[in-house]
């Protein structure tokens, strides 16, 4: 007896994830399904049997989770030629309507397949067609195998099929397999999927479908063609079977499943739709009996599409917000309207931006207007077939607060080292640009880095960085070591001269961030083999000297305990005055040392800052990482990230510890234009740092950016990451010279700011445009104004009028806010006398 395998054929080149018979095209379709579905898709019915991993829809759990299958690593004991007895470092599980294994060897079985009603006792001779779709993560030499097994004796249906990693699509796989006098001897069988991976790459199984020949239950067979209002359905019923009636169903995509509901039913072998919905792709089904053990039509698919552009939106309104404005518009009343596109016109160029597509409701908040100034907005229709709408009305509004607000108002263009090239990696978004901006090159991605002005009038990177064409693509990251960079000016071009930067494990290491020693000394935070360590070193070249892990006593901690490892990673952190170590973790927590050993041990002083109520509502429950924190001569700062809305927050504090949300946002993916106007659009910016001055205060912002999402940075394409720096307008030196508190009886604040060597305060400000006081007033254009002015050296002094100061006993730090004699923003703080 053996087993026989007829007919394999692997499907290649689809480019829609529809399974099993579905069809793919505008119009296409497939023989019949076959007739009593043991395992996977039985449309118009629900997928029997799980045979499409979607009974648990969720990310990356585990697999025992499936109600109908088990998995295992392989072991000796299964003679698939593994060289010993156990695996480590693998996983199975389920993600998103996949199985997956990343160990050497992976088994998954299902249950026995016993639950058709028709199909319980096997006949020599049956035909059982078979079908599965499976893809590889990632360029390897990962495949997989797929057998039933029958008792204990195990028929190959196909056998280490060769699966493309990197390409997101699919591999479908299709055959017979003849039902022999052993198997009937044995039993109905159960499905055994074989996985093998290298490199703990993840190979996944996408669908199984298990059928069994049967005319009597065969559906009809349903052909059509498209109209151009619909869809004319014609089909031929079962010669078999009596039917009188016949149910016809239409489906649509949902998340990998494709949902059916009847539209109608006829006497008839005909029927035309003519409520579908222009540019929707909906898949026909048709059934003689609305029971589910007999099989349903052939599938056909059909996508009709118009040539007709929406109506322009009406009716925009817009709402000031403080720092952000809203606006609405009137919902089309086509039933074809896929999307909205909005766009902002910037009032000083007519530049226009766009700001938001995609959009499924007739309403957006901007989060980054310009400030003090009226936005333009226009917005677009987008039908399902492709077409655009004309662009509405336009429609201005103004944010509330004043330019100066938020720390995104201080970001400024970008100088152009050489040229704008477009002979780079990259997407079209971010493209011309810069190469010499920050540190990137084709061979490396690039993440994060901290730059740190030197003693020696350079400026100096620690940056974190993988292969470009690293087998994993971007998420080759884990892998990733600490290089040493130097560039002569702030904004770059950075080169790398030591390819490692520490000899410590070979330079792995992730996230790196810069404490800047009360000594002069530097200490390196490094995220190394998933541990928090600490070095340190005389200069920013090194020789670093490996301190140890960091210890964090977790006791009481606002975290559950499976989040824990966010005390570890993503650290920011800078040495207070009295010697002790005050970090912030990934999530924003605060930590500090129990005393001057920076290794710790830490305790956790404050919540992380996702749902703290310290953030208003709109940016509460965002999830935060990435923090970096810095402080001045005046107060402690922080930006954090939040990764999933694309935009970070920036917060003050007077001790480090207890934070005031800053209104606004810190950056967003529109924040880089360079001095020509050129603008990029990074797809997303992520793990800030600043470079600060003598006095603390930040000159740059530096940003991990990508072009694509992370998932889509595959190896050996034209996507990568590098790191960017965009300049800050920088805060002024200011100084409270009152000697008593302020307050309600407080007639004149007298305010020394200082001039440096790029500003003299006696010519550069624009008096009548300076406002002083508590940032709540003064970030919306009210405050002190300015009385009278003394020279003070080189320096000046300015009286204001105390009247509208409205400082409280919430406020550690006066603000100034105006413009300087060209125009460009004035900004400083000073701490209040009485804090």
């Amino acid at each position: 007896m053996r087993s026989i395998m007829n007919n394999i054929k692997q499907l290649k080149n689809i480019s829609i994830n529809i399974y099993g018979c579905l069809i793919l095209s505008v119009f296409y379709s497939l023989p019949s399904c076959a007739d009593m579905v043991l395992l996977g898709d039985n449309a118009p019915y629900a997928n029997v049997n799980d045979g499409d991993f979607t009974a648990v829809w969720a990310t990356w759990r585990a697999a025992k989770q499936s109600p109908f299958w088990t998995t295992r690593a392989a072991t000796t004991k299964d003679k698939l030629g593994l060289a010993s007895g156990n695996q480590t470092g693998g996983l199975m599980g389920l993600h998103l309507g996949n199985l997956y294994s990343s160990y050497a060897v992976g088994i998954a079985e299902s249950k026995v397949l016993n639950t058709h009603p028709d199909y319980q006792q096997l006949s020599a001779g049956d035909v059982i067609e078979w079908s599965f779709g499976a893809d590889l993560e990632y360029i390897s030499d990962g495949s997989l195998s797929l057998n039933l097994v029958f008792g204990s004796n195990e028929r190959p249906l196909a056998e280490k099929v060769t699966l493309i990693g990197s390409d997101k699509k699919l591999e479908h796989f299709s055959g017979q397999y003849i039902v022999t006098k052993k198997d009937v001897k044995d039993g109905l069988p159960f499905v055994r999927a074989i996985f093998y991976s290298s490199r703990g790459i993840k190979v996944y199984l996408n669908y199984v479908n298990i059928r069994v020949k049967a005319a009597q239950k065969s559906g009809p067979r349903l052909t059509g063609k498209a109209l151009d209002n619909g869809v004319a359905l014609n089909w031929q019923a079962n010669p078999l079977r009596q039917d009188k009636v016949f149910y016809i169903y239409r489906g649509q995509q949902r998340k990998k499943t494709i949902v059916y509901e009847q539209i109608a039913e006829s006497k008839n072998n005909s029927f035309t739709d003519t409520k579908l919905i222009h540019g929707i792709a909906y898949t026909y089904v048709v059934t003689s009996t609305d029971n589910q053990n007999i099989s349903g039509s052939n599938q056909l698919v059909f996508n009709v599409k118009d040539t007709v552009a929406p109506k322009a939106p009406t009716k925009l309104k817009v709402v000031p917000l403080d720092s952000e404005i809203q606006i609405s518009w009137a919902k089309n009343d086509e039933d074809d309207i896929a999307s909205y596109s909005l766009y902002r016109i910037d009032p000083s160029n007519k530049d226009m931006q766009q700001i938001a597509s995609g959009l499924n409701k007739p309403k957006f908040v901007d989060f980054t207007p310009i400030k003090s100034v009226q936005n333009q907005y226009i917005v677009y229709a987008n039908d399902y077939s492709g077409n655009i709408s004309q662009p509405s009305k336009a429609i201005s509004g103004q944010a509330k607060m004043v330019n100066g607000a938020s720390f995104n108002d201080l970001i400024k263009p970008m100088p152009i080292h050489n040229t704008l090239r477009s002979d780079l990696w990259g997407a079209d978004a971010v493209l011309p640009r810069d190469p010499d901006n920050g540190i990137e090159d084709a061979d490396w991605s690039y993440w994060g880095g901290r730059p740190v002005a030197g003693k020696d009038g350079k400026y100096h990177m620690q940056v974190t960085r993988w292969p470009a064409n690293a087998t994993k693509g971007h998420w080759e990251w884990p892998h990733s070591t600490v290089a040493y960079a130097l560039a002569d000016k702030p904004t770059g071009p950075y080169k790398v001269k030591k390819a490692t930067s520490y000899d410590y494990m070979q330079g792995l290491g992730h996230n790196p961030d810069i404490v800047l020693l009360n000594d002069g000394r530097y200490m390196l935070y490094s995220l190394i083999n998933w541990q928090p360590m600490l070095l340190v070193a005389a200069t920013m070249a090194g020789p670093w000297q490996h301190l140890g892990v960091m210890e964090v006593d977790t006791t009481g901690a606002d975290e559950k305990p499976a989040a824990f490892y966010r005390f570890e990673r993503n650290l920011s952190g800078v040495q207070l005055e009295d010697g002790r170590f005050l970090f912030v973790s990934k999530a924003g927590a605060m930590m500090i040392s129990k005393g001057s050993e920076p290794l710790g041990p830490y305790r956790v002083l404050t919540s992380p800052l996702q749902h703290n109520k310290i953030i208003p509502k709109a940016y509460r429950h965002s999830n935060y990482e990435d923090p970096v924190l810095w402080k001045d001569e005046v107060q402690y700062h922080m930006i954090i990230n939040a990764f999933l809305d694309y935009r970070a927050i920036y917060l003050r504090s007077a001790d480090g510890i207890h934070w005031k949300f800053n209104p606004g946002t810190a950056y967003t993916p529109n924040s880089t234009v360079y001095e020509d106007g050129t603008r990029t659009y990074w797809y997303k910016l992520e793990r800030p740092h600043v470079l600060t001055d003598q006095y603390g205060r930040a000159t740059h912002l530096s940003l991990a950016a990508i072009d694509v999402p992370k998932a889509d940075d595959l190896a050996k394409d034209k996507h990568s990451s590098k790191n960017i720096i965009l300049p800050l307008i920088v805060h002024r030196r200011l100084t409270i010279l009152n000697e008593q508190t302020i307050d309600n009886s407080t007639q004149v604040i007298h305010v020394l700011i200082r001039s440096e060597a790029d500003f003299d305060a006696h010519q550069d400000i624009d008096f009548n445009s300076l406002r002083f006081g508590a940032p709540e007033e003064v970030d919306y254009g009210r405050g002190s104004k300015v009385l009278r002015t003394s020279k003070h050296g080189s320096d000046l002094v300015i009286e204001f009028d105390a009247n509208s100061h409205g400082f409280t006993a919430d406020n550690f730090a006066g603000k100034m806010l105006g413009k300087t004699t060209n125009g460009e923003l004035l900004i400083g703080f000073a701490k209040i006398n009485n804090k």
